[in-house]
């Protein structure tokens, strides 16, 4: 494989197989993949302006039955650390999250067993 006729491919929108990607990844230094997605973004962004979308993730709970492997975040029903946030705290946090120049508010949280549908159409 040629390290260009890739780039020149990649800069085309031309399909890339995953061999091909692989290929640049370990052999085009990073200074030359970072032009080509430059470039690419240019083309691709009206008006050449790139911006930042600043958000807020807040917890609904951190109370969870799930038990997902990968998660450090949760706690069990009835834990000393188990928490649900109140309308005030979120007001606060929305207040914040605005303050700082946020336009956008995200709702996550654990699986509680005893919060439904309804506690979470509160917020709405």
């Amino acid at each position: 494989m040629i390290m260009n006729d890739l780039l020149r491919k990649a800069m085309e929108f031309e399909f890339l197989s995953a061999e091909e990607g692989i290929f640049l990844f370990e052999n085009t230094p990073l200074a030359e993949l970072m032009y080509v997605a430059d470039e690419l973004r240019k083309k691709q962004v009206p008006h050449n302006k790139v911006t930042w979308q600043i958000d807020r993730n807040v917890n609904t709970t951190n109370v969870c039955i799930a038990n997902c492997k990968f998660c450090n975040f949760y706690r069990i029903p009835g834990h000393t650390e188990a928490y649900i946030t109140d309308i005030e705290t979120y007001k606060k946090k929305i207040e914040e999250t605005i303050k700082y120049g946020g336009d956008q508010l995200l709702l996550q949280g654990g699986h509680h067993p005893e919060l439904g549908l309804a506690f979470l159409c509160k917020f709405i």
